[in-house]
């Protein structure tokens, strides 16, 4: 009996020392995991700030972006809009001429250009115009012609101006090739464009133009 109780003294004397160590261990275990999520939750917190700091700088990139886009878009819009307004008003302007004004635009035209047309012979595409009406311009104008023939504007070899909806003109080529003449609205609109848009914008926006 005596050595039974020994026995049970000394696995109670075990167990109490094992119990000690093991709480040790867990005591020191929650040590460890609360210095693990604390330095997590530091490194979380740090982490959290350095996104903040890059995407606050992100957006201030795109503000600063966005507000040196806005007078660029604004210019070309008005550019646009200048450009539009002129057009219109072009169209408009050569559609009440009516015909035969339009063609005297386009002898007016060739009257600049009468250095280039003397002494030579030229074949002439006719487009948009009446071809007895153009050719009695032209024979007016004592344009050498071996040839004039009537075409689609597409197949004139002309190219629209932009804006321009009135597709009228001449064309003419020397016979050596060496010359072309585009007496056309198409080319009278891009000289006018080029060298009057902006008193044309300003004439018709009663001299102030929007901003």
């Amino acid at each position: 009996m005596e050595e039974l109780r020994s026995t049970e003294i000394l696995d109670k004397e075990i167990e109490a020392e094992a119990r000690k160590k093991a709480e040790k261990i867990l005591a020191k275990a929650d040590a460890e995991c609360a210095k693990i999520l604390e330095d997590a939750s530091s490194r979380i917190e740090e982490a959290q700030a350095q996104k903040e700091k890059f995407y606050e700088a992100k957006l201030r990139q795109f503000e600063k972006n966005v507000n040196a886009a806005i007078p660029l878009e604004k210019e070309r819009f008005l550019v646009k809009f200048y450009a539009d307004s002129v057009s219109s008003a072009l169209n408009d302007y050569l559609r009440d001429l009516g015909a035969e004004k339009r063609l005297s635009l386009v002898e007016k035209s060739l009257e600049k250009k009468s250095a280039l047309v003397s002494g030579k012979r030229f074949s002439g595409l006719v487009f948009g115009f009446s071809l007895d009406s153009a050719k009695r311009m032209l024979e007016r104008r004592n344009v050498d012609l071996s040839s004039v023939d009537s075409v689609d504007f597409e197949r004139s070899g002309e190219e629209a101006a932009g804006g321009n909806e009135i597709h009228e003109g001449i064309v003419l080529e020397s016979e050596d090739g060496s010359l072309r003449i585009r007496l056309t609205l198409d080319q009278i609109v891009r000289e006018i464009e080029d060298e009057h848009s902006m008193e044309l914008a300003t004439a018709l926006f009663g001299g102030k133009l929007p901003e």
